[in-house]
């Protein structure tokens, strides 16, 4: 018999809106100097000795950018806005040329007050539930690449290349490639002299450091890792985990950021719960292949036997006899 287009079809296009919606406002989270410093106190060398109140209100240099910057070549080294109080973006897509351009999520400079540097800073946010199906480490690399390059006529000019700008490019990954746990990987320069004595300073060739952040639900030992699942991953009541910023990281939430993350774990939890309809709606169609009646889809999902028949009703699927 003839089916209908399923339901779960259907939804496809409202499920990708609010999964484009939870991607820009998980961006949000991340766009604020409260929830910029603590990844920077641990991520950059240059930070770990300074304090996560000295880093969101001395260190981060004018207003982060979100999803602002494209990555395209001639379009990265654009003139910066003026800084406004809040994060403004553009575009959030990736795309290939005449597609349109590809943006970075997060991006703002950052002082060190030891030493005065600036020191530019980008952080991708990646809202995929799974594995990509290209290579992130390359892709990482490629964005890197970008941020290096287009600093000719923005942050130096002509060949002043001594006021390049080192870069850290900072992947958070909210999910677990197979097989491996929560992690924190760096890739960085390193001089290897095969013939001769010859020696660069390390602070000409020191100029970018990758890293990629791994965070899954596994046991976390280390603070930004904790932090990070807190903030994203834990199934935590607002209250619970307000609490919890403030006893274990030393952060009171200001009201934007209370307000952003409240937005981001509420379309999480619709997320999770239109995925779990979606696999019982499978789960319905292969017991209704393989023959089973009511009571076993009943029993399988965990609805009712009219529920259960109101979805193959509308499918336009009679159950087994």
């Amino acid at each position: 018999m003839k089916r209908k287009k399923r339901r779960g079809q259907a939804q496809t296009a409202a499920y990708t809106e609010t999964d484009r919606t939870y991607d820009k406002t998980a961006k949000a989270v991340l766009g604020n100097r409260q929830m910029l410093a603590p990844v920077v106190q641990r991520v950059v060398p240059e930070f770990h000795d300074i304090s996560l109140e000295e880093i969101q209100d001395h260190c981060i240099d004018g207003e982060p950018q979100i999803s602002a910057v494209p990555v395209a070549p001639g379009k990265t080294n654009r003139k910066r806005r003026r800084a406004a109080k809040y994060i403004r973006g553009l575009q959030t897509e990736d795309s290939v040329l005449g597609e349109g351009w590809i943006t970075f999520d997060v991006l703002f400079y950052a002082k060190v007050p030891t030493s005065g540097k600036r020191v530019k800073i980008i952080i991708n946010v990646e809202a995929q539930r799974s594995n990509p199906t290209y290579n992130l480490t390359q892709r990482a690399f490629f964005y890197m690449s970008r941020l290096l390059s287009s600093q000719k006529e923005r942050d130096f000019v002509g060949e002043n290349y001594d006021d390049i700008c080192k870069v850290y490019t900072i992947w958070l990954c909210f999910y677990l490639p197979k097989g491996q746990t929560s992690s924190i990987t760096h890739y960085r320069p390193q001089e290897i002299c095969e013939v001769g004595d010859f020696h660069e300073s390390k602070e000409h060739y020191d100029l970018f450091d990758i890293t990629l952040i791994h965070i899954g639900h596994d046991e976390k030992t280390d603070t930004l890792l904790k932090f990070l699942h807190l903030v994203f991953l834990s199934r935590l009541t607002e209250a619970e985990r307000e609490a919890r910023l403030k006893k274990d990281f030393g952060i009171e939430l200001w009201d934007e950021t209370r307000e952003r993350v409240r937005e981001m774990c509420n379309l999480s939890q619709g997320l999770k719960e239109w995925a779990k309809e979606e696999e019982q709606e499978n789960t319905i169609l292969r017991l209704l292949k393989n023959g089973k009646g009511l009571d076993i889809m009943a029993a399988a999902t965990g609805w009712t036997i009219e529920r259960v028949q109101n979805f193959l009703k509308a499918q336009n699927l009679q159950p087994a006899q």
